[in-house]
């Protein structure tokens, strides 16, 4: 088990009109510099932004100032009405962003389907692969589909990614409100993917509804995946769940190992969600996002034993 100690924000704003910085992922530049990824929102359409950042110790610095590398494309396309962070990962050279793309429609109901931009890192820019998503609605999943972490050899073809496939829409009193959860792929190129069907980790009640962008990190010779979670009989806001597996694909849920729970006051008082993982010297790092879905913006903790 791993315990975190929280070190505060990294980052609460990016430009003038954006509001909220969540979903934050990053990826090893070279020794102790690491490029960072997050999304922000203007008329409450998400657009993602890159940064830089230093790690000495078990301090994060941001030492290069958010720079705006995508917005929403254009109206009809799957990610015309805002994009969402949601993994770096590197394969024979390259840097690759998979993101979630957003199309809204009639009565609330909303896609949310994934797409894959190559990142350049010495010019801070991010670069469309496709007009179209990488991984979308299909016969194994009719709602939506959305990558939130990859891995893959380095010097190999075997990826394999773990996302968030809608369930169901269900008509409650306050409209209508999804249900997803946790699923598998694996691909021989990072585009085209093949579904594992059913979920991997069930829900465990009838209150659970659904889960805030699942990291898995390979570590210890054991895979280990935090997640944000909502829906109990307790409370409705995210907050952080674990579980491990031997091959990534059998899991055991024990949420009471996440390490970490909400402030008693403060900007992740009332939520925390959305994690990544990563590790520098030894040191592992949960960057993670506080209230109202990082309308508060992102921060970290340090991981102790």
């Amino acid at each position: 088990m791993i315990n975190w100690e929280k070190k505060g924000v990294l980052i609460n704003k990016t430009l003038n009109n954006f509001t909220h910085a969540s979903h934050p992922c990053a990826i090893r530049l070279d020794k102790n510099k690491f490029l960072i990824a997050f999304s922000s929102r203007k008329n409450q359409q998400g657009h993602i932004f890159l940064s830089i950042a230093e790690i000495v110790g078990d301090v994060i610095k941001i030492i290069e100032s958010p720079k705006l590398v995508l917005s929403p494309s254009n109206p009809g396309y799957f990610d015309g009405e805002g994009l969402l962070s949601c993994c770096l990962v590197k394969n024979k050279g390259k840097i690759y962003l998979y993101y979630s793309g957003w199309q809204n429609i009639d009565k609330n109901f909303w896609h949310c389907d994934t797409g894959r931009a190559i990142i350049v890192p010495d010019k801070i820019e991010a670069i469309r692969e496709f007009d179209g998503p990488v991984m979308g609605r299909d016969k194994d999943n009719p709602i939506f589909a959305a990558i939130t972490s990859v891995h893959v050899d380095e010097n190999a073809d075997n990826w394999r990614a773990w996302y968030n496939s809608g369930i169901k829409w269900e008509k409650k009193d306050s409209g209508w409100h999804p249900t997803y959860g946790i699923h598998f792929a694996t691909s021989k190129n990072g585009i085209d993917w093949l579904s594992k069907k059913g979920l991997i980790i069930p829900l465990k009640s009838k209150f659970e509804h659904s889960f805030g962008r699942p990291c898995v990190v390979f570590w210890d010779n054991n895979y280990h995946m935090w997640f944000s979670y909502r829906g109990t009989k307790d409370f409705t806001t995210y907050r952080m769940g674990y579980a491990s597996s031997k091959d990534g694909i059998n899991w055991s849920r024990q949420d009471e190992k996440s390490g970490i729970d909400i402030s008693k006051n403060g900007w992740d008082s009332e939520s925390i969600c959305y994690p990544y993982l990563i590790e520098n010297d030894n040191r592992r790092f949960l960057l993670y996002c506080g209230n109202k879905y990082g309308i508060t913006g992102f921060g970290y903790a340090v991981g102790v034993q």
